[in-house]
């Protein structure tokens, strides 16, 4: 059923391609003040009384619903349909829709929905963020969400991880929408362009972001949609930015905001491979602290012994033949700052980036981990030759050069849509961020089930040896007890490390990392089973929902921990969250060592000073101060990520300022997702 104008907003006119026009940033200080007084107690707390009224309201409404399925249940929804359409999501019609939706979704799933995921579908069709605790059913709360705006003829596009969570909430969900009169698809990679028009043009459209993005940068490269005819949108595959919900939207909409998504051709760059070598023999005489140092960022930059040595260098001098051939007839090494920057990239490529934790070689291809989920980064390479570079350090075969088409950032996209909402367990540490970039504010929705999740405070450890040693305790104390242990690591090859440690000790597991995504959903369905051991990287971090029988569950549940000091308060939380989902009982705790991570990193020497010696003097360390180094030396490494991620945005606007949307330079991006 068509809407008139099922999302008025002022200056928005919904034509054959409705999105809002290029963003402008609020002021920092604008978005801060906001998200400081929303989250006072007060405020907070007014915010979850009206919650609990609206919801009263809905169930108020669900007793009146008329049986499902049947005529006088087609006919009434039929109404509302009608009168949500012409009067928005703010109105009684509203409320009613989600009763229907409700009963329909009691009636195919045999699930009761939950005060908490009725709340979560709230925030979301009110345009704000849920924060919902892991575990509280963010599935159905989505549905919800979704299938009421569909109702209200509102194009949905439903944003996942990745491909594969899109197509099993669809596919579980379709009877659904079905037995509701909506159309729903899921778009995967392998998809070609008539099959995802055709996908797009269906009500309800579950995808990923990275696809969606793609696919929206493929049309921005078309001419611009018209008015009627057999095809105002001009051979577009979607239908315009009219609302998304996104699943985890702290990974999406924080942690993956600095990538750019580029659409790019490849070219020929006559002696491109011969400089990139050139560049490494002369990165690998350099010296830290004499031709170049790394700043916090892990930046290069060259000092004045290292200019001199890259503008000394003689062709015959080393580097090999074809080296000395493309030094002297290449133009681009006669500048002064493209052999510099070359060779700076040449430094990070031997010092910086480590196979194994930020990349793996798999087939005889270099391929990136993100950093977050610890999965395969599919797509993304890294540019300015730095992908080269690594390949020729690794010994495989380089990559083609590539020119870019069209490139664009989260940051610059997901503000174009008319309605934008979204879910997460963990969004209050990032609800400043969220409402400065995207004007989306956190609401935390009251958990259904009570907290039954034991976290153990952190301990720390002198060396890394202690902290493995405290590990195989802890492992063999649970698998005594008839738990399953998850253990959580930052790299493939810290999972890698300690998987040879349980092997050396007879203790059978399992590991998931990056070399292991393609049998993650058969590692997770037995991660739950009494006494399973598995070793994994942020892989098993969100979206994963470990299964526990009865039996386990009377032991004391899933036991997590976490060899890892994250980036981010969220990751750590994510990971603790594969326990005690659903009331279920659960227990974590953390293990650091002072020479690994974020420790090693940020702690001042003094305070490592004194960590050590009560460490080896064998006594526990004061619980007072494990806490206050963990989380100090936290608080560091979130302000490094967000002052980075505020650069890349000013970066981002400021080439904006300059070129066409959708047309960027790739100057500031090292890391990018390409198609």
């Amino acid at each position: 059923m068509a809407a008139r104008d099922p999302l008025p907003t002022p200056g928005i006119v919904l034509g054959p391609y409705p999105e809002k026009p290029d963003p402008d940033t609020p002021a920092p200080w604008q978005a801060g003040l906001m998200a400081t007084w929303a989250a006072l107690p007060p405020v907070a707390h007014l915010r979850e009384r009206a919650l609990r009224a609206w919801v009263a309201r809905v169930r108020i409404a669900q007793a009146q619903v008329p049986p499902f399925p049947g005529r006088a249940f087609r006919d009434a929804l039929l109404g509302v349909r009608a009168e949500m359409a012409r009067d928005g999501f703010d109105s009684p019609a509203c409320e009613r829709a989600c009763a229907f939706v409700a009963q329909a979704i009691t009636a195919v799933t045999g699930l009761q929905l939950r005060d908490s995921q009725l709340m979560a579908a709230h925030v979301v069709l009110s345009g704000r963020l849920a924060e919902m605790p892991t575990g509280s059913g963010k599935t159905l709360a989505t549905a919800l969400a979704a299938t009421v705006a569909a109702l209200a003829g509102v194009p949905v596009h439903v944003l996942s991880a990745n491909d594969y969570l899109a197509q099993r909430d669809c596919d579980y969900l379709r009877p659904l929408f079905r037995t509701l009169g909506l159309s729903a698809a899921s778009i995967a990679q392998a998809m070609k362009r008539g099959e995802r028009r055709s996908a797009y043009a269906c009500d309800i459209v579950y995808c990923s972001a990275k696809e969606l993005v793609f696919d929206w940068l493929r049309d921005s490269l078309l001419p611009p949609p018209v008015g009627p005819g057999p095809d105002p949108r001009n051979g577009r595959v979607l239908r315009g930015l009219c609302m998304a919900i996104v699943d985890e939207a702290d990974s999406v909409l924080i942690d993956e905001a600095n990538t750019p998504f580029v659409l790019s051709e490849s070219y020929a760059e006559p002696g491109q491979i011969a400089l990139c070598r050139l560049a490494l023999s002369l990165a690998e005489r350099m010296q830290e602290g004499l031709h170049y140092r790394l700043d916090e960022r892990r930046a290069v930059t060259l000092g004045d012994a290292g200019k001199h040595l890259i503008a000394a260098f003689q062709p015959d001098s080393g580097a090999g033949e074809n080296a000395g051939s493309a030094a002297q007839d290449n133009p681009l090494w006669a500048v002064p700052r493209y052999r510099q920057e070359l060779v700076g990239l040449a430094i990070q490529a031997i010092h910086v980036f480590q196979r194994d934790r930020h990349y793996i070689v798999r087939d005889g291809k270099v391929h990136i981990v993100d950093a977050t989920t610890g999965r395969v980064a599919e797509g993304r390479s890294w540019s300015r030759g730095l992908q080269q570079l690594i390949e020729l350090r690794e010994g495989c075969l380089p990559s083609p050069a590539t020119r870019v088409i069209a490139q664009v950032t989260y940051p610059r996209l997901f503000p174009r849509y008319l309605k934008l909402g979204g879910m997460s367990g963990t969004l209050t540490e990032a609800r400043a961020e969220l409402l400065e970039v995207y004007g989306l504010a956190v609401d935390i929705v009251p958990s259904g089930h009570p907290r039954t999740l034991r976290i153990a405070p952190p301990q720390v450890f002198a060396r890394s040896e202690d902290r493995l040693q405290r590990l195989l305790d802890s492992v063999q104390a649970a698998r005594a007890a008839g738990r399953p242990v998850l253990i959580g690591t930052d790299s493939v090859g810290e999972s890698e490390k300690i998987a040879r440690l349980l092997a050396a000790h007879q203790l059978p597991h399992q590991v998931l990392n990056a070399r292991q995504d393609r049998h993650e959903a058969e590692i997770v369905a037995q991660a739950g089973a009494a006494g399973q051991l598995t070793v994994t990287t942020n892989m098993a971090g969100r979206g994963t929902d470990v299964h526990i029988p009865p039996q386990v569950a009377h032991n004391g549940g899933l036991h997590v921990v976490s060899c890892q000091h994250s980036s981010s308060r969220r990751i750590d939380r994510q990971l603790f969250g594969r326990a005690a989902r659903q009331g279920q009982p659960g227990s974590a705790e953390t293990l650091l060592a002072l020479d690994e991570g974020l420790l090693a990193t940020h702690l001042p020497a003094p305070v490592k000073y004194v960590l050590r010696h009560v460490s080896r003097a064998g006594l526990p360390t004061p619980l007072v101060l494990a806490r206050a180094v963990t989380r100090f030396t936290q608080v560091l490494e979130e302000r490094r990520l967000r002052r980075a991620r505020a650069v890349a945005r000013w970066q981002d606007q400021q080439q904006s300022a300059r070129m066409p949307f959708g047309m960027r330079s790739e100057a500031a991006a090292p890391e990018s997702d390409r198609r």
